[in-house]
């Protein structure tokens, strides 16, 4: 199975950020393959990959990562290595593995273990990780202090545990001890000897703690729209991708957006050969429906006008100047094929969230005030341009009635 595939189809992902972060992925992965399945070899030889951001269609706006897959007790995950902590807070600010995928009002990663290095402590960029995971809407936050083999001070791991509690919202069975340098010396994983154990309850906790997401089918409908051709004796013909829910001939469905709600049936659904999306033919009178709606489950999905969100300032190199975000900014948003103009609002006034350098990120909460009705959900992305320019990219994370 390819690193793309175990993203897109596994329910289960688990991003790994740190210091140590690739020798505990390498380390948990090679002690399942003992007693499950896991991809530990493949792992082993992987070079990092590249990943696009979502289906916002910008190939300057990526971060890199590696990926692993392993099955216990049933039950499938993916670990996500990030090789700096910048691409980790790039991918939960934009919430871009979810971009095909995503529930409404669920996290794409399931947890976040930050692999922390003794000698380093909890640095201020997993403090960042940690705090950025919980505004998404991430939990459970887990951390394992690594300790080198050639280490043994009880006192600095203590005050490592120690910073780590008070330095970020954690449960403290959720902090673990170990050494991953002894695990992956070994030639033969034995259970019997202490250096594995931290290990295994690090499996364990994850197998306790992560359940599958819900069922993307079994989700209300929501569908936007990107085309819209109307024909002859009412009908029109609609070119939408399906994001949760499904979509079939003689469904009701209520089209919403721009502050209608259409109530009409689909009479025939077929797919197009790229990007996932589908044609719907439903009963509307011509001018009725327009690009930037959403076909939806009757009386399930509703339009917002304001909402909060966490923005992912674009370095310059993304987008090709250097254009801050400020309190009271006029800026056009973009859902899909929707685009409207919005007011910016930061919490506190004169804020201003300058662009991202390489690895300093630059990650900001605000409320947008949107001039037009927009059908949208908990998780959803959207570009920010700012002077015609895009500057930024954002993911819902609170609707406000």
């Amino acid at each position: 199975m390819t690193w793309h595939s175990l993203i897109q189809s596994n329910q289960r992902l688990i991003c790994v950020v740190g210091d140590r972060s690739y020798d505990l992925c390498l380390a948990l992965l090679k002690v399942v393959e003992t007693i499950g399945r896991s991809s530990a070899e493949i792992f082993r030889q992987q070079e990092p990959s590249s990943w696009t951001v979502g289906d916002l269609n910008h190939s300057n706006v990526y971060f890199q990562f590696s990926a692993g897959g392993y099955e216990t007790s049933g039950k499938s995950y993916t670990l996500v290595d990030f090789p700096t902590s910048a691409n980790a807070m790039k991918m939960l600010a934009t919430g871009a593995f979810g971009s095909s995928n995503r529930l409404a009002g669920t996290p794409v990663v399931s947890a976040v273990i930050l692999a922390i290095n003794v000698e380093n402590g909890l640095t201020t960029n997993l403090i960042q990780v940690a705090e950025l995971a919980t505004a998404v809407g991430v939990r459970p936050i887990l951390a394992f202090i690594d300790q080198p083999k050639s280490l043994d001070d009880a006192e600095l791991i203590e005050m490592c545990q120690i910073e780590v509690s008070e330095g970020i919202d954690i449960y403290p069975e959720h902090v673990l001890i170990g050494n991953t340098e002894l695990i992956l010396d070994r030639q033969v994983a034995n259970y019997s000897t202490p250096e594995f154990q931290p290990i295994i309850n690090l499996i364990e906790l994850l197998n306790q703690s992560l359940g599958p997401h819900p069922n993307l089918a079994q989700r209300p409908l929501f569908a936007p729209i990107y085309q819209v051709d109307d024909q002859q004796d009412e009908i029109s013909i609609l070119t939408c991708q399906v994001k949760q829910g499904t979509l079939f001939t003689g469904q009701a469905v209520d089209i919403i957006g721009f502050g209608d709600r259409i109530r009409t049936e689909c009479i025939r659904v077929r797919e197009q050969d790229t990007d996932d999306l589908l044609t719907a033919q439903v009963y509307a009178e011509p001018g009725w429906v327009r690009a930037g709606q959403c076909i939806t489950t009757p009386k399930k999905m509703r339009s917002h006008v304001q909402f909060s969100a966490v923005i992912y300032a674009l370095t310059v190199e993304e987008a090709k100047l250097h254009l801050p975000l400020v309190d009271q900014d006029e800026i056009l948003v973009s859902f899909w094929s929707l685009k409207t103009a919005a007011r910016l609002i930061f919490e506190q006034e004169d804020s201003i969230l300058s662009p991202s350098v390489d690895d300093e990120i630059k990650i900001g909460i605000g409320e947008f005030l949107l001039e037009e009705l927009v059908p949208l959900n908990i998780g959803s992305s959207f570009e920010i341009y700012k002077m015609e320019q895009l500057v930024a990219i954002g993911t819902v994370i609170k609707t406000i009635d």
